[in-house]
């Protein structure tokens, strides 16, 4: 009897370290009374957590930013004194790769800035519904 107590006891913990940690939530188990609700409570803040997903940034026009670098590259090499066609066509390989930069630059922040508040929605929600989140 002792011994199918302990093992009980250690099978739960095990299964409730995994489910504390889902989605960047540390819940404090030890005060979970059932499990069951837990899943259900966390599945739901969750799903509510989905609904904060932002648009992804709108992606600059390529050959918008290559006409600038080309009108920017032009200009720079007219008062240069040398050849506005090549000129232009430096200044559109400039521009082109800066547009591609700050792009993926500011996708990554958008990327991590939503994640940060979907885990901060998870943490709110579970506790408003009594947990003691512990991060």
């Amino acid at each position: 009897m002792i011994l199918k107590n302990s093992l009980l006891l250690i099978v739960a913990t095990l299964i409730s370290a995994q489910a504390a940690k889902a989605g960047n939530v540390v819940v404090d188990m030890s005060q979970v009374q059932d499990y069951t609700q837990y899943q259900t409570d966390l599945q739901q803040c969750e799903g509510l957590a989905v609904q904060n997903q932002p648009s992804a940034p709108q992606r600059e026009s390529v050959a918008g930013t290559a006409v600038k670098g080309a009108a920017v590259g032009a200009t720079a090499g007219a008062v240069g004194g040398k050849s506005g066609s090549k000129a232009a066509k430096k200044g559109a390989g400039v521009g082109v790769i800066a547009a591609a930069s700050r792009n993926n630059r500011n996708r990554r922040e958008a990327s991590a800035n939503a994640s940060a508040q979907t885990d901060q929605i998870v943490k709110n929600c579970m506790r408003g519904r009594g947990y003691n989140v512990l991060n």
